[in-house]
């Protein structure tokens, strides 16, 4: 065993990595049990991994790469296309545009209000690519869910007025709203 040193320079190995670990174990684990042998709980396990790297950069640095982004898509859109997915690839595609327009047009007043950036792009671009997993009509369970646990992420950090990174609140809303499409 490694006792939590590195193997090679005997450097201290943060606990993050194990819990990112275990955390996408869990991730896999639940998708296979509410989709059993299908491509759909397949495609939900590669979301899952998607999700889970991007949030991570995101909490560390306040950015979403394009290639978690694009990756999340892509994915969705594939997924639909292949006929894995409960949504047809026009429903996947509305999605996108739906997701896109609403929250792209959320970043662009907000930030006449407010006179700074109140979204980022890759917020936008992740929300697009969640409305290709859960379709237009439910693209406002996952805002509602995601901004409840912004709020609740900016009172226990006590983050009032800086800025917060939204993008694991978004993937925590994306995820959450395909659980329970699939309970409900």
């Amino acid at each position: 065993m490694l006792k939590g040193r590195c193997r090679d320079c005997q450097a201290k190995i943060s606990k993050r990595y194990p819990l990112v670990e275990l955390l996408t174990a869990l991730a896999f684990l639940l998708a296979s049990l509410v989709w059993p042998e299908s491509g759909w709980g397949l495609a939900v396990m590669i979301l899952s991994a998607w999700l889970i790297a991007a949030s991570i950069i995101d909490l560390d640095n306040q950015w979403l790469p394009d290639v978690f982004t694009q990756g999340v898509l892509w994915t969705g859109l594939i997924a639909a296309w292949a006929q894995q997915s409960p949504l047809t690839l026009q429903d996947a595609v509305t999605g996108v545009l739906v997701g896109f327009i609403t929250f792209y047009s959320l970043r662009w007043i907000a930030g006449i209000v407010l006179r700074k950036e109140a979204l980022g792009m890759g917020d936008v671009l992740l929300f697009a690519a969640l409305g290709g997993w859960v379709g237009p009509l439910s693209l406002p369970n996952v805002a509602l869910i995601a901004s409840c646990c912004g709020l609740i992420y900016a009172v226990i950090t006590k983050r009032g007025s800086t800025t917060l990174p939204f993008g694991p609140c978004l993937s925590l809303g994306g995820i959450a709203t395909l659980y329970l499409q699939a309970l409900f």
